[in-house]
């Protein structure tokens, strides 16, 4: 942005030595040159300061891992591709027959201790047992049972459904797969269909001039020339870069690890439906304070000016 600032004070002092026929001579581009200097680093500083800008914005949203609490093959996918899905939506299922089993084998143990419990008692009724076998039954009754719950939410278990309204992302699901129930064997990820959350990393400097319900301009390089209206709805009081947790490790004091930057939420004002702009994609946002009211439209001009820097592509080109 500082380039198109220069630029553009280029072509208004080139413009001024035209039309009044200024001579062209070392006093006068001197003059123009230092005063330009001074005049731009004010400006440029200024707006730094009390309209921060910051290019490290993200549209966030929410997910969850696509994981079961047994473990197993997959022997049925329900989704397809990326559908949309709604909450208890079956996803995938995991093969059932020894969790069917091992259900229909408690089921007939649970008969079979039930009945022998119903035996024990009469006996004890009528003096013929003893209470100790009475509650040895009663006591195996009630551990099948516990048995049978727990083989029960294992079987409803082998059906992964959605936690949620939203579709799987990159949908990768294989009939024959192995699922476990740890986190690193989950088959995919479940994107929510929440709203976005828009949050930028200012410089701690730029937080004085950002207070929440300032008013915002944001824009995507997924819409070249595009700016879109917003505010600010929350800033963090925490930098990722200060965390502590439980480690054998010492905190090394790098330089890298003092440069955080101060996340800030926003919320779009205006609409983006209609705009192919992917969940995840980046955004430049600028902020504006009530200082220095005559540098705000400077801002959004220069700010409009920078949105059209991503109508260039130069991918083919690079080497990634």
């Amino acid at each position: 942005m500082d380039i198109i600032l220069v630029l553009s004070y280029v072509a208004f002092a080139i413009a001024i030595f035209k039309i009044f026929r200024i001579p062209i001579s070392a006093m006068t581009v001197t003059t123009a040159g230092l005063g330009g200097g001074f005049l731009m680093g004010w400006m440029y500083i200024s707006m730094a300061y009390f309209h921060p800008y910051t290019e490290t914005g993200r549209m966030y949203f929410k997910t969850s891992m696509i994981s079961t609490n047994v473990k197993g093959r997959v022997s049925k996918v329900y989704v397809k591709d990326e559908s949309p899905m709604k909450q208890g939506d079956p996803i995938y299922e995991i093969d059932p027959s020894l969790f069917l089993s091992a259900v229909k084998d408690l089921k007939a143990q649970l008969k079979l201790a039930e009945t022998r419990l119903g035996q024990q008692q009469k006996l004890y009724k009528k003096q013929a047992g003893s209470l100790y076998e009475l509650e040895k039954r009663e006591q195996l009754v009630s551990s099948i049972k516990a048995q049978l719950i727990k083989a029960n939410f294992n079987l409803e278990n082998t059906i992964v459904r959605a936690p949620a309204d939203g579709h799987i992302a990159q949908n990768r699901l294989i009939v024959g797969t192995m699922a476990g129930a740890f986190r690193l064997s989950s088959l995919g990820t479940f994107v929510m269909e929440d709203k976005p959350l828009y949050i930028a990393g200012f410089r701690p400097n730029g937080l004085p001039s950002i207070d929440v319900g300032a008013e915002a301009q944001v824009f995507f390089p997924a819409v070249p020339g595009k700016v879109f209206n917003a505010k600010v709805v929350k800033i963090f009081s925490e930098v990722a870069e200060g965390q502590l947790h439980s480690s054998f490790l010492m905190k090394e004091m790098t330089k890298h690890d003092l440069n955080g930057r101060v996340p800030v939420q926003l919320e779009l004002v205006d609409d983006i439906s209609g705009y192919k702009i992917p969940q995840g994609s980046s955004f430049h946002t600028t902020v504006f304070s009530d200082n220095i009211p005559m540098l705000i439209e400077l801002r959004r001009i220069l700010f409009g000016m920078f949105s059209w820097e991503n109508i260039i592509n130069f991918e083919e080109g690079s080497s990634e």
